[in-house]
């Protein structure tokens, strides 16, 4: 008895070893949108040697867009259809040989889940991973308007970005650069153009008697996800000082810059 336990103990182990599993999925993590360069999704697995009717899948939110069933040569579907090197091979090993896509020049219209599934008659497993494909800011300003003796307003907008990014003002003191100082935010907005991009903006509120003459104001723009961040920063005097006194129209090319860009990005 004792015999035949251990007999279909092992059985079962080497069918739970054995079956279909994929080992990794590596999906780039962000990348920028339009560059030029390919995007190489790879899908590592295990089969058994005597497995059959295997069938290899990309899904792009649940939607098929790469297919492969040996001994056929792969297909790209759906919105991946001629975006993908149909070609490249991931590995010499017949069984695994077409497991990778290689996207031609990714757009922001393929960001997304991806999932690669992996069957055969017998078992079946599957991994998910993210790719944010990002557009930089086409614009990325911070301004200066002093609306009265008290106070100073710091307003900062950056344009046709995607996917929406977060935008942050603050400052700190000349030659102290790693004092980050958040500023009050008065207001801020964030609008979807058409094409999918985003605009946004943020106006925030400093006491005169809180920014020592040569005070660094910065506004830093992140990109959730992608690692990507950008920043503007502008030396503040207060207007009429020496240091300012070159610019003392910028009060009122300011306003009428915030008086046209202000009302389309609360649209």
């Amino acid at each position: 008895m004792r015999l035949i336990f251990t007999s279909i103990l092992s059985v079962a182990t080497w069918d739970l070893c054995s079956a279909v599993q994929i080992n990794y999925v590596k999906v780039p993590g962000a990348v920028k949108n339009d560059s030029g360069s390919p995007a190489v999704l790879d899908c590592n697995y295990s089969v058994r040697p005597d497995d059959t009717e295997l069938v290899v899948k990309w899904l792009l939110n649940d939607e098929v867009v790469y297919q492969w069933i040996p001994p056929q040569k792969p297909q790209s579907l759906g919105l991946l259809k001629n975006r993908v090197d149909l070609s490249y091979k991931a590995s010499d090993d017949p069984k695994s040989v077409y497991r990778a896509m290689k996207i031609w020049n990714p757009t922001t219209d393929i960001a997304g889940e991806y999932k690669c599934f992996v069957s055969t008659f017998a078992d079946e497993d599957f991994s998910i991973k993210n790719m944010i494909v990002f557009e930089p800011e086409k614009s990325f300003v911070i301004l200066k308007e002093e609306g009265n003796h008290y106070s100073v307003n710091f307003t900062c907008y950056a344009n046709e970005v995607y996917p929406a990014p977060k935008l942050i003002l603050y400052k700190d003191r000349a030659h102290e650069f790693y004092n980050k100082n958040p500023l009050q935010a008065l207001e801020w907005n964030t609008s979807r153009h058409p094409n999918g991009r985003f605009s946004v903006f943020v106006i925030a509120n400093a006491l005169v008697e809180s920014l020592a003459p040569g005070s660094l104001i910065h506004c830093e723009l992140r990109i959730p996800g992608t690692g990507y961040v950008k920043k503007r920063s502008l030396l503040y005097y207060p207007t009429g000082s020496d240091s300012g006194s070159a610019c003392r129209g910028c009060n009122l090319t300011v306003t009428l810059l915030l008086m046209l860009i202000l009302p389309a990005l609360r649209l």
